[in-house]
């Protein structure tokens, strides 16, 4: 886990190593976790923003074979909030993430979140599961057996191949090189087919987390590249029937990453959340 507001230095983990440095990019598995931004202490100090990557992801531990789970991805959440006395967070999410803060505004709904949450800014995910579109990877990684003998011959070069074929704007030999550092890291670039279950997961939830959303009364934005064929304007269509209370704000020529493909707009509406 880092401090955003402290100087660059060796990344501060949190016990277990189940948060880290950085986040880990990839189509089939997860992109920026989940952020928490602007969170208050308890003790009422200055705000203060969070970046933490999940158990298999980033600078986190990777242990292998393990079942990885949308639930203790929350339960890490909350351990953060707590270890860091945070009181209220605002939640920035992507892809993955969305799904763990799907989770986290279900326990928020029903009185089992440790902290409140001001407001939830979410970008390209598959928050409506009937509009949500997998892509053969993924479909094939989901497969025993086939899944883990697919994982197993990830390249650097695969990798960049499938997180093009969802931008817009190709990544740069360095944007590349930061993220293989964070997916390789561990071998991390061999759990694709373990990370993968949060599929598996959505099917079993998704009614419960897609109603938990609705459900919720905080301040809500989605901000969407509309270009990305995974979940992007087909996904925010039915999201904003869905949730007509969201304020949404739309990125033509932006793929699945927006964070990295209009890091200005996108920090425009976060800053305006």
């Amino acid at each position: 886990m880092r401090d955003a507001d402290q100087p660059p230095g060796p990344p501060h983990r949190f016990p277990a190593a189940r948060a880290g440095a950085h986040s880990a990019y990839a189509p089939w598995i997860s992109h920026l976790v989940l952020r928490l931004r602007c969170g208050r202490y308890r003790s009422g100090l200055r705000p203060r923003r969070d970046h933490a990557d999940f158990l298999g992801y980033g600078a986190s531990d990777k242990p292998n074979p393990y079942e990885y789970s949308v639930a203790e991805s929350a339960d890490t959440v909350e351990d953060l909030a707590a270890h860091l006395d945070l009181a209220s967070v605002c939640l920035v999410a992507h892809d993955y993430g969305a799904i763990v803060g799907q989770e986290l505004i279900d326990r928020a709904l029903t009185d089992r979140l440790g902290f409140s949450i001001s407001s939830l800014i979410v970008l390209n995910s598959g928050i409506v599961f009937s509009a949500y579109r997998p892509t053969r990877l993924q479909k094939l990684l989901s497969l025993p057996g086939i899944g883990k003998l697919i994982a197993s011959r990830v390249t650097a070069g695969r990798l960049r191949s499938g997180l093009d074929a969802v931008r817009v704007s190709r990544l740069t030999d360095i944007e590349f090189d930061d993220l293989w550092y964070g997916v390789s890291l561990h071998q991390g670039h061999k759990l694709a087919h373990l990370l993968i279950r949060y599929n598996a997961e959505r099917v079993a939830h998704h009614r419960r987390w897609e109603k938990a959303l609705a459900d919720w009364d905080g301040p809500l934005r989605l901000v969407w590249g509309l270009d990305d064929p995974v979940s992007g304007r087909h996904v925010l269509e039915k999201a904003t029937t869905a949730l007509p209370h969201a304020a949404v704000t739309k990125l033509d020529g932006v793929g699945h990453f927006p964070q990295s493909e209009a890091p200005e707009a996108v920090a425009a509406a976060v800053r305006g959340a």
